[in-house]
Formats: C-alpha cells, structure tokens, sequence
C-alpha cells in the first residue's frame, strides 16, 4: 500500500537516463519515493491511501535554490533605485530589526519559495552574516520550517568593518553593544551544536560572508578566518557556504588550500581569472551562480568557462531584492539568454541543462545529491506538479519536448502542487501546512515596526525613487 499515488502524470525524472514517462506514474511511502515508471508498469490493484489524477500534470522533482538571503522579503520595497542597497540592508539588519522580524521573514520567504516549486532553501543571515546572536537564527528557522520546507542556514564571519555596532530591540527599546569577529566563531559553533537535533528539514551550515580576502584586513587576519570557518565546517561535517569573487580563490588556493573541496560552495565568483577557474575545476568547489543579481551585470561570471573546465555550478536565485524573486524559473530563462549572448550560441544551455542546474546539481551542491534532485525510488519524496492546461504550455507538449516547453514557457505560478518529505505544503497554490494569510499579516506587522524603528527621516530616505522614469544619462540613446 502506497500513501500517495500519481497516476497519468508526465513524469520528467531528473534521474542519469533523464527519462520522461509520459503518461507515468510516482508513488510514494511514507517520506521516500517508493517506485517511479511507465503506466503500463505500475502492478494491477496498486493501492494507495491518496491518488491524484496527474492528467494534464507535470511531475518534477523538487526545485532547489540553493542560495539566498534572509532578511530580504521584508525590505525589498525599500531603497529601490539606491546603488547602495546592500549598505542599506546592513545598516537595518545590524541596528533595527528585532527576533520577530527574522520569524516574519523567514515565513514569508519560504511561502514564496514554495509556490515557485522550491523544496529546500539556503539563506544567510543578512547580506553580511548577521552573526551576534544565535537567537535570531532560530527565529528564522522557526518561521521557515511551519511551511514546511526543507531549509539550510547558518551562522558564520560577517564582512567587515569591525567592530559592529549592533541594536538589540525588545519592543520599543534596544540594547546596544559591539560585535568581534571572535564572536562570529563562537556563534558559528553554538548554532551548529543547538541545531545538532537531527529535526529532518533543518539544516545547520556554516555560512561567513565571504571566504577570501576581507576588505580592509590584513592577509593574516583573512586567512585565520577562512581556515576557522574551514576548520568548523569539517568538524560538524556540514557545509561552508559563501560568496567569493576575483582574487579570492587564489588567495584560499595560497593561504588555505584545504577549503578549496567538494563541501565548499561559493555564490557570485564574478571576475574570476583563468587560473581560478582551473583551481575550481580541479578541486571540486561548487559555483552558485545567480543569472539576475546585479553582480553580474557589474562584473562577468565565467560560466561557459568554468563548465568547459569541468567544474561544478549550479543556478540560484540569490534571494528577493527590489529587482529580483525567489522565481527559478525564470533565472533559468535569464541565464539561458546572457549566456548565450556572450557566447554568440543560441544552442547553448539546452533546457535539460539548465534544469538539472535547478535540481539534482544544486543537490549535489549541498551534499544531499543521494537524497534530493531527482524522481528515484530510495530518494526523499520531494516533488513538484505543474498545471500543463493553461494557453501558454499548449498544446499538450510530446515527452521529448516537455522539458523544453517548461524551462521555456513556464512560470514559478504554474505551480499546483509542492510535496515535501511526501507531505504536502501546497495544494492548488495555496499553503496547507500553515495559514498563508497569517504570514503575510505577520510580514506587514513585522514591516511597519521595523518603519517605527527606523523613523520619518531613514524611511523618506530608504523609499525616495530617483529618476524611475528618466534616463540616467544621454549614453543611454
């Protein structure tokens, strides 16, 4: 007896043979995925306590993004045409937010990731690692995990300037006190050792800012602190989480070689040069590369480069901003078009590909490539359906052209469905396992205490638009 069944559905497997069973079948017992395969294989009188007719479904694997930020749902209105937003949301981050803003947040992120067919999630805490308090960690986790996604997050070495000047809000007054990089360590480990329960969608990570040179320290101070975020996250056997950008790899290659491994996974690595890029392919650490962050448009991440070397990448929606959603679908439509322009290809990055960047290689990425990323039997039940009888996926796409009818046309709303662990999150686009509304009260509460603290002057200043409808320059003709 399975304890869900569906039956008729296009199965687009993710698995080595990428096969796509259409009309097929998956079902499901307990928390695994139990048998997968053509209808005409699924035995006569298989019973199920729950079967869904997935006519005019699609059934994938789970979507995995594998990096974001916390923090950011909550002031993505905020700062809209600033060049400074990251200084914007550190400054709220550091010295105006309470325990109840990261529980809001974390709610509302994982919403969001949900409907969008994202089954697990990464954030850092902040834009730089908000590492003082392990307590605000839990409350992202506590608001997280209610929806019932699978969530990795963790604590570790912010950016400098050191020290940080930190507010600690409890209702209408705060506590203020100074932030040292020791603590971040401390933190770092005491998060690790709280989160050590085995609860089995949280997962506890070590996550510095940055691994590499810091900015304004010296190369003793840099190297210490990588190798005690490397040292950490060996300990613990989890993985280290960060970004890295030009210069930084070699600089980990000299310092600290021994971090440059397959548990290592760097976001951005824009303005990389060729002899990083060997190191990344010849040591095994993983590239998150975010299609729309505006890292990329300043400075060019290698991909075709890095993939032709042999190295490990995988696609990830960098979280929310003012510019951006938790949306994967469309980065996979993002990174097929800049990709293909600079390499003058419009045959580069198929489809298939660039799903798999999305699921099973961003699985690998966290360590989890056994366990998530694909329909197999043995693997977790974390799947996805999609609503196929809709104007833009018609007509009924064959199974050969299925997945590129998704990637394509497809948008994180098409998604009906969001099974996690075999329990089910979403149903008919709405949140089953917490209540949506409450979450998005909670979100617009958490919002308008965070604009008390803030005051009159830092809101005008935080929500002026500058020029939304004017040119910034004549270059632009």
């Amino acid at each position: 007896m399975y304890d869900l069944l569906i039956t008729n559905a296009s199965v687009v497997t993710m698995d080595r043979r990428h096969r796509i069973l259409s009309p097929g079948f998956v079902a499901v017992r307990g928390k695994t995925i139990a048998a997968v395969g053509p209808m005409e294989e699924l035995p006569s009188g298989a019973g199920a306590r729950r079967t869904i007719d997935g006519t005019r479904l699609a059934v994938l694997p789970g979507l995995i993004d594998a990096h974001g930020h916390a923090g950011h749902c909550l002031i993505r209105t905020l700062g809209e045409q600033s060049t400074h937003w990251i200084s914007m949301a550190n400054e709220i981050y550091d010295r105006f937010t309470d325990d109840f803003f990261w529980y809001a947040d974390g709610a509302l992120a994982a919403a969001e990731r949900l409907k969008f067919g994202i089954t697990t999630g990464v954030s850092m805490m902040g834009s730089s690692s908000r590492c003082d308090r392990v307590e605000l960690l839990e409350a992202h986790f506590e608001g997280s995990l209610k929806t019932g996604i699978r969530q990795f997050a963790g604590l570790g070495c912010a950016a400098p300037p050191w020290p940080k000047t930190i507010r600690h809000w409890q209702g209408d007054s705060f506590r203020e006190y100074e932030a040292h990089p020791r603590d971040a360590a401390v933190n770092a480990r005491q998060a690790l050792l709280r989160f050590a329960d085995g609860h089995p969608r949280r997962f506890c990570i070590v996550a510095p800012s940055t691994m590499g040179r810091k900015a304004g320290m010296d190369d003793a101070f840099s190297a210490a602190e990588n190798r005690t975020m490397h040292e950490l996250s060996r300990e613990f056997g989890v993985i280290l989480h960060t970004h890295a950008y030009g210069g930084d790899v070699e600089f980990l290659h000299e310092t600290t070689p021994e971090a440059l491994c397959p548990s290592l996974s760097l976001t951005h690595c824009t303005g990389l040069s060729e002899r990083e890029v060997s190191i990344l392919a010849e040591t095994g650490a993983w590239v998150l590369h975010g299609p729309t962050t505006r890292s990329v448009i300043r400075r060019r991440c290698p991909v075709y480069e890095l993939l032709r070397a042999g190295a490990r990448l995988a696609v990830v929606s960098d979280g929310t901003s003012p510019d951006r959603s938790f949306d994967l679908w469309r980065e996979m439509k993002v990174f097929q078009v800049i990709h293909r322009a600079h390499e003058g290809d419009t045959m580069l990055a198929p489809p298939g590909m660039v799903l798999e960047l999305c699921t099973i290689r961003a699985a690998e990425a966290l360590g989890m490539g056994g366990q998530l990323g694909s329909l197999e039997p043995g693997k977790r039940a974390d799947l996805i359906t999609i609503d196929l009888n809709q104007p833009h996926l018609a007509p009924a796409p064959t199974p050969e052209l299925l997945v590129q009818r998704l990637v394509y046309h497809a948008q994180g709303q098409d998604v009906r469905d969001v099974f996690v662990d075999g329990e089910q999150a979403v149903g008919n686009r709405r949140l089953l396992l917490c209540g949506e509304e409450e979450i998005l009260r909670d979100a617009d509460r958490a919002f308008a205490d965070l604009s008390v603290r803030l005051g009159p002057g830092r809101m005008r200043r935080f929500t002026q638009n500058h020029g939304l409808y004017a040119l910034r320059a004549e270059s632009e003709f």
